[in-house]
């Protein structure tokens, strides 16, 4: 087992979106610490009682496509480092940081007045904030620069009700002042309002921007069948993607754009993926005008035409994969695990294997790989098994299945074939698929007694090796594998407080010391920070030594 970086901390830790900082909170403190070296790059001092108030920790993600670095070694923060901003917030303020400066960048009081805080976000540039008023009471933008704010009533709350335009900065976004959904299209930094349009949906769930910012889609509520409209960039209606009146259908789930933007999937309630094609080449019918004479042979008419079905994935219950693998997890003694080859057909675990508070249908996560060649997805009615759809073949190449359901799946930025799959267990462990490989892998993190629900995220890369960090409220673990696979030790550049391996936890005069009470040394500075609580013991008072058990006992002669 390689050894790792631990961080100790009262919340979540977040990675910044190209991996290359760690933000957390720590007694009373904001700490922005590298990944290359676990050093502290930042600290900042929180006003009294935020440690424990603050909901939102956010970092400013740019507008184009985000990367984790293939190298990012050292601790300076250059001019070109995209995760510069950081802001938290709770119920009353907003504090934004900038990472490059010890001091505090912006701070907004009252935010919100009748309504808690529903969500928080920065906007196209780090210099504006959107802020979401509970029940969608409405929508704050507000201008750090000019510490003024534009004010959008009636806004329909949720995170897939806006979506910026990539290559300009217009905002797009869904509001609903009577009963119908309208869509405003709002300029770049003024927010002026450009265009105003009535939809023909129900009850809109969601809108996206494709990532070349030529096409908006917006799909519709589950009672309105497999419904998706496809606008253009400034909000035109172009075409309406709908099932036929024959085709039953419950409504859709999840909707998705690969990253070219050359597919649009959608994931409907019925556990099935069907993929738009942006140009689809399609033959004609043969009971149409059919055939085109060319010297002595007859060729058939193709067509091009835009955003039709081009392929469809299932999840049926049985797995059977021609031509392909299917992958099952298989538990050891003292809990190990690992993957071993099924038998197909194989039968995964249905959704009545699992204790679930209320019962769910469709596709429960998909995901696009960065090359916009495989896509991942689970289905509600089998939750532990993931399928990885080869695009370019249209058939599954391989399927997993597990013991728990899947919490999360997350594609590495930087290596388009490696899947880190997270499920839903109390052990800290991640499961890790590549195409190259000769099987998966399955790495536990020694966290000692996590507390919480876990959670996982890629880092920058080192040489030859990926990152990734494993958190709970209480603690946080970096792992750390090469390209081929094999566990590699970890070796930060710099010295931290957070000693690496489990053995240095315990081992004594170089351990972390986890007790919540805290001896001040005499002749330390009153103000020398200290994790946790300082208590005051009388010098007469005996402290019992922590590690007695590991002294022999003293016989008497």
């Amino acid at each position: 087992m390689p050894r790792q970086c631990y961080l100790l901390s009262s919340q979540l830790p977040v990675p910044s979106p190209d991996g290359i900082l760690i933000a957390f909170i720590a007694s009373s403190q904001l700490h922005i610490r590298c990944v290359a070296t676990t050093n502290d790059l930042q600290i900042y001092d929180l006003p009294p009682g935020f440690d424990t108030s603050c909901r939102f920790i956010r970092w400013y993600r740019s507008l184009g496509k985000d990367a984790v670095p293939l190298r990012s070694e050292g601790s300076k923060i250059d001019n070109e480092c995209s995760s510069q901003y950081l802001l938290l917030a709770d119920d009353a303020r907003i504090i934004v940081y900038d990472v490059k400066s010890s001091q505090l960048y912006a701070e907004i009081s009252g935010a919100t007045t009748l309504t808690k805080l529903a969500d928080v976000d920065f906007g196209q540039t780090p210099d504006q904030v959107m802020v979401c008023s509970d029940f969608g009471y409405k929508l704050q933008i507000w201008s750090l620069k000019s510490k003024r704010a534009v004010e959008i009533k009636d806004f329909k709350h949720g995170g897939a009700c806006y979506s910026y335009r990539s290559n300009t900065g217009h905002l797009a976004l869904l509001a609903r002042p009577a009963a119908h959904d309208i869509l405003l299209i709002l300029a770049p930094h003024s927010h002026e309002v450009l265009s105003t349009s009535e939809l023909s949906t129900v009850d809109a769930r969601g809108i996206k921007y494709s990532p070349d910012g030529n096409w908006l889609a917006v799909w519709d509520t589950a009672s309105a069948g497999c419904r998706v409209i496809v606008l253009t960039a400034n909000g035109h209606h172009f075409k309406t993607y709908a099932r036929s009146e024959d085709e039953l259908s419950l409504g859709i789930k999840c909707l998705q754009w690969s990253p070219s933007g050359h597919h649009l999937a959608i994931g409907d309630q019925e556990g099935s993926v069907t993929l738009l094609g942006k140009n689809t080449v399609g033959r004609v019918s043969i009971l149409s005008v059919a055939l085109w004479p060319v010297g002595n042979i007859i060729e058939p008419i193709f067509t091009l035409s835009q955003f039709t079905p081009h392929m469809h994935f299932f999840h049926p219950s049985s797995v059977q994969i021609r031509n392909g693998i299917v992958w099952q997890e298989e538990l050891g003694h003292s809990r190990s695990r690992s993957y071993a080859q099924a038998t197909q057909p194989a039968g995964p675990p249905s959704q009545g294997a699992f204790k679930a508070k209320a019962r769910q249908t469709g596709i429960a996560l998909m995901e696009f790989n960065a090359s916009g060649d495989l896509l991942a997805s689970t289905s509600s009615d089998t939750p532990s098994t993931v399928w990885i759809h080869s695009l370019q073949s249209s058939r599954p190449l391989t399927s997993l299945i597990h013991h728990s359901p899947m919490k999360a799946l997350y594609w590495h930025p930087v290596l388009p074939d490696l899947l880190l799959m997270h499920c839903a267990i109390p052990e800290p462990t991640v499961h890790l698929w590549r195409a190259s490989w000769h099987n998966p892998k399955i790495l536990s993190l020694p966290l000692q007694a996590p507390i919480g629900k876990l959670q996982v995220a890629w880092l920058s890369c080192g040489n030859d090796k990926v990152r990734f960090l494993l958190s709970s409220n209480d603690q946080s673990a970096i792992g750390q594998i090469s390209y081929e696979g094999e566990e590699v030790p970890w070796h930060p550049e710099g010295d931290s407080f957070a000693r690496m391996g489990p053995e240095a936890m315990f081992d004594e005069g170089h351990s972390i010391d986890l007790s919540p009470v805290k001896l001040q040394a005499n002749g330390l500075p009153a103000n020398t920070p200290t994790v946790g609580l300082t208590t005051e013991l009388d010098q007469a008072t005996e402290v019992q030594d922590t590690f007695h058990y590991r002294h022999p006992k003293q016989t008497a002669a």
